[in-house]
């Protein structure tokens, strides 16, 4: 299907979600090399034949990370089905972003024979040593250029390494940064901190034979420092996002970039580490408004596969409103559980889990509201609810406050027991008022005493995974009642 193809239905419920921005992985091409190389691996065949209905090797279409050259492809519509898209999108206020890859080509980027001394290339030594982690190209002259990695991982075989200590790679990949800037409204960018000048080095001076070569020791310094300067002087506005990891993120925010990932908290949300994801919200208020957010991406399997329904509820109420920016993977939303394979050009079939589509329909269209929107986010200590429980420790608690005091309170309890806290809520305006709490996620509604909830917090006693996300009304002093605790404690909110 072309990208100017797409059905108004789908954009128009896009925007109903409340979705901002819409992340297209794949638009450009990737040449035949890549996807002859990924047609021979064993496991990505079964993955066809076994995930598809009538899959087969044909549905292998290869790695949208291996790029042969930022076009469009043509079974996409070419670069006018891409403007058809943007333009429609920009009608129901959605920012179009793009992939940018900066540390590698495709094996069959026109660079590869037209520059080769662009590309990291191994001697001898290297080649011998892991044959793998090279490929030989004949143009003007006999090459072994290394594959793009990860230090850690194995070589990617379908790609090209780019040679960063060389300056004109820097200044070719930023013209061509700044060329997909002018097509959508934002890139995300691939393992950016593979290209930080440290990084880069660390991990190709003992695998390159140009080690010792003196203009390699020269290089062109930070690679994004410059390349993002020059993209705000065209483009002001434009979204620049950094698939980031090894605590580089702040690196990377320092050096321009608007949002980078966020695996930590995802990885403790995963591991049921109450405790630690409370202390790694505890970041610096800057840092966190420029983390994006995450329960799945493409390299990670479905929280639905991976969460209890319950676990994950509340999993996604956290991500979705601590400051910074959201991500939902196509499908996530709807409770998919097959973790899909970007290397085919087609995804498994599923039906619908409606009770998880019913929440973050609930979920996004509530935190589309001024205080979420405009607002800001006070990070709140849950106290001590009595001497020797520590399960308040598990829970986390953020209120939000909208520029016209519009009142929103997100409690979340992430350990599989209960958990009681109180919830200091020093807000002047309940001074002797009654003040409502009425869930968005559910029909719950409580009041309170103004008077006892600035003397002793708000009390609260979740069950596993419990959580609430409420609206916090202000409400005429005549209208004020009390409700009895049904124990000795004073009351609060007690989730049955």
């Amino acid at each position: 299907m072309h990208l100017g193809d797409v059905g108004p239905g789908d954009l128009e419920a896009m925007a109903a979600l409340g979705i901002d921005a819409v992340w297209l992985m794949g638009v450009w091409r990737n040449g035949p090399a890549g996807r002859r190389w990924w047609r021979q691996v064993e496991w990505l065949q079964e993955r066809a034949r076994t995930s598809l209905p009538n899959g087969s090797e044909h549905d292998i279409v290869g790695s949208p990370f291996a790029i042969s050259e930022y076009e469009v492809a043509a079974a996409l519509g070419g670069e006018e089905g891409l403007l058809a898209l943007r333009r429609r999108l920009a009608v129901e206020g959605i920012a179009l972003v793009l992939d940018f890859v900066p540390n590698h080509t495709a094996m069959d980027h026109p660079w590869v024979r037209r520059n080769p001394a662009w590309y990291v290339q191994g001697g001898p030594d290297q080649v011998a040593a892991d044959p793998d982690a090279f490929f030989e190209v004949r143009a003007d002259g006999r090459h072994f250029i290394a594959h793009g990695r990860d230090p850690w991982f194995p070589p990617w075989r379908d790609t090209a390494q780019l040679d960063y200590r060389n300056p004109d790679v820097a200044a070719a990949m930023t013209r061509t940064l700044l060329d997909i800037s002018n097509r959508c409204d934002g890139v995300r960018c691939d393992m950016a901190m593979l290209v930080l000048d440290d990084i880069f080095r660390s991990t190709w001076t003992a695998r390159s034979r140009f080690a010792s070569r003196p203009d390699a020791a020269i290089g062109a310094g930070e690679f994004w420092w410059r390349a993002i300067r020059l993209v705000r002087e065209s483009y002001p506005n434009f979204l620049l996002i950094a698939e980031a990891y090894w605590g580089t993120e702040w690196r990377l925010q320092q050096l321009g970039f608007d949002q980078t990932y966020d695996k930590t908290l995802l990885d403790r949300l995963v591991a049921d580490d109450g405790r630690g994801v409370g202390a790694h919200l505890r970041a610096d208020e800057e840092y966190q408004r420029h983390s994006l957010r995450f329960l799945e991406n493409h390299d990670e399997p479905r929280i639905a596969a991976r969460l209890g329904p319950e676990q994950h509820r509340t999993a996604a109420l956290v991500a979705a409103t601590v400051p910074g920016m959201l991500m939902i993977h196509d499908g996530q939303e709807l409770g998919a559980r097959q973790q899909p394979t970007v290397m085919l050009g087609r995804r498994p079939d599923e039906p619908v889990d409606r009770s998880i589509a019913d929440f973050y329909a609930d979920l996004l269209g509530t935190t589309r509201d001024e205080a979420f929107r405009l607002g800001h986010a006070v990070r709140i200590e849950p106290q001590l609810a009595w001497l020797g429980n520590s399960s308040h420790e598990t829970m986390i608690v953020r209120l939000w406050v909208g520029s016209h005091r519009s009142l929103r309170l997100v409690v979340a309890n992430l350990s599989d027991a209960p958990s009681q806290c109180y919830v200091p809520l020093p807000i002047p305006e309940f001074a002797g008022r009654t003040i409502a709490f009425e869930d968005c996620l559910s029909d719950a509604r409580y009041v309170r005493s103004g008077d006892e909830l600035l003397t002793l917090g708000l009390y609260l006693d979740l069950p596993a995974y419990g959580r609430h996300l409420f609206r916090i009304q202000v409400e005429n002093p005549n209208s004020r009642r009390r409700r009895r605790s049904r124990s000795a404690r004073p009351s609060g909110v007690e989730t049955d």
